[in-house]
């Protein structure tokens, strides 16, 4: 994570990014709790590790997908 660090990304991006993240956590764990969605990105108190390795994964996942297949909702034209 420490080579990370310095990463951007754009709003844009990590909107879309966040929808693709959301979506994976909901089909994994099957849960529409905000709050659960929501604790899963705390970090430990003190560290640069969030609480649940998991929703990291799904996180550098959704960031990738958006890379590769842009938006989940293509825009009208």
């Amino acid at each position: 994570m420490e080579k990370e660090k310095n990463q951007l990304i754009t709003k844009k991006v990590g909107y879309e990014a966040m929808l693709y993240c959301i979506k994976a956590y909901w089909e994994n764990s099957g849960s529409n709790d905000l709050t659960d969605i929501l604790s899963g990105g705390e970090y430990w108190k003190g560290t640069d590790e969030p609480a649940d390795s998991a929703f990291w994964e799904y996180w550098t996942e959704a960031i990738e997908k958006v890379k590769s297949d842009g938006p989940m909702i293509k825009e009208l034209k």
